[in-house]
């Protein structure tokens, strides 16, 4: 058993902890307040304090771990052995206070403060602590509990630890299903007018080829995926977007036709989930509005959510998701960068620090999004960086979970580059799976 020292209890200490030492390392632990006891016990023992104890493994302890507000923190940033790390520190066994940057990190510590939004809301990536200092493209929480595993190996024999294995989930992001199919005989004229009136004539042709069902519909390529995910056994997750129209959310109605077909066949070969629409960060009630929707035409009960746009405040949406009976979100990404918004590629428990409160609901941190590298890469440059970032998570034997839109790898509107790079994606992230 391993012994912790702390000279007084936290809630914030043990969320890390339970994070590191089980959840990481499969290592059970007790804490003490006793500096006695602790000099005495003659096992494994970490002293988080101010000064040392005696042979035990110490870390200089950072005060952040024992408070209980919200305040702009000091946050030093140094380079340690070719990785960026918070919180360094003199004279202790690691160099820096592993506890108080994994929690900066994955509390997101700094999106608490006051920020300067966005055009829609959202803390952008350019003002991260990470992307200033250049480790956004670094998984840099699991590569420091990977140095203080290293550490503790070396200091305690006897430990034994876990060994994560790395995975993939892919997923998609149904915003609109259809380009042409599941629209009212209104909607489809209106189109067909706007489209003459402007000379899209590909457009139009595209219309009138699927609606006669001469072609399909060019966004419609669940299919193929279907074929991909089952033939290569991958874990996927499809999140639909059932809202109530608007300029920001305009897939199908719920309740067309076509939707309740797709929810069905998607379901039969993936796990699905919910992709709360534009306004749910300002009227919570509809996250369970729409998931209800996708339970009644699927089912079945739906735990699963990512946020249209990546878009949620800190802490409100997540205990807004929690309402909902959400308990897993894959939201936390940035839109405006790819990388590891929290520094970690593997999942972790939110913890709400204006209660100071570890929640159930899990975070499962996105890899990228593909619209992201479609703003500023071209597909080769493109298909680059996702090796790199593939690289990165298998390294830390994490979870690689990209963000696509069915859209996207269709050939509307474009030649079939991004498709391609989907296709060379699953490639290369099979290649290393069939590593591991």
């Amino acid at each position: 058993m391993l012994l912790i020292y702390l000279p007084k209890n936290s809630t914030r200490c043990k969320y890390v902890f339970d994070l590191i030492f089980i959840q990481e390392f499969g290592i059970e632990f007790r804490i003490t307040n006793d500096r006695n006891k602790f000099e005495i016990y003659q096992e494994e023992k970490i002293n988080y304090s101010n000064e040392r104890v005696a042979a035990e493994f110490f870390i200089k302890a950072t005060e952040i771990l024992w408070e209980n507000e919200i305040k702009k923190q000091d946050v030093k940033v140094v380079e340690k052995g070719k990785v960026k790390v918070l919180f360094p520190s003199q004279y202790d066994d690691l160099g820096f206070d592993i506890f108080a940057a994994v929690f900066y990190m994955l509390s997101r510590y700094e999106e608490y403060l006051p920020f300067v939004a966005d055009e829609f809301g959202r803390f952008k990536a350019c003002d991260s602590l990470a992307f200033q200092n250049d480790f956004l493209q670094k998984p840099v929480v699991n590569i420091w509990i990977g140095i203080f595993a290293k550490a503790l190996k070396n200091k305690f024999k006897k430990l034994e630890f876990k060994v994560s294995a790395f995975k993939a989930i892919v997923t998609y992001d149904i915003d609109v299903a259809f380009k042409f199919k599941g629209r009212s005989f209104g909607r489809t004229i209106g189109s067909s007018i706007k489209d003459l009136l402007c000379f899209h004539l590909q457009n139009l042709k595209g219309r009138i080829q699927t609606l006669s069902q001469s072609k399909n519909d060019p966004w419609d390529v669940y299919d193929e995926l279907k074929r991909m995910i089952i033939n290569n056994q991958l874990s996927s997750i499809f999140f639909f977007l059932l809202a109530d129209k608007s300029a920001h959310d305009r897939n199908l109605h719920f309740q067309n036709q076509q939707m309740k077909k797709l929810v069905q066949e998607i379901k039969s070969f993936s796990d699905i989930g919910i992709h709360p629409s534009f306004y749910t960060s300002s009227f919570p009630r509809k996250i369970l509005v729409e998931k209800q929707r996708l339970e009644k035409l699927s089912g079945q009960k739906i735990n699963k959510s990512r946020q249209h746009y990546l878009k949620f405040k800190l802490p409100d949406t997540y205990n807004f998701l929690l309402s909902a009976g959400i308990t897993e979100d894959y939201s936390m990404g940035f839109a405006g960068e790819p990388g590891f918004r929290a520094g970690s590629c593997k999942p972790f428990y939110f913890y709400d620090l204006k209660t100071e409160k570890t929640t159930h609901l899990k975070i499962f941190p996105i890899t990228f999004m593909e619209g992201t590298l479609m703003n500023y890469l071209n597909p080769a440059d493109a298909l680059k960086k996702i090796l790199e970032l593939l690289k990165e998570v298998k390294s830390v034997g994490g979870i690689f979970i990209p963000l696509w839109h069915n859209h996207t790898i269709s050939d509307a509107d474009q030649d079939s580059a991004w498709k391609n790079v989907h296709r060379q994606m699953i490639e290369m992230l099979l290649f290393r799976l069939n590593e591991s």
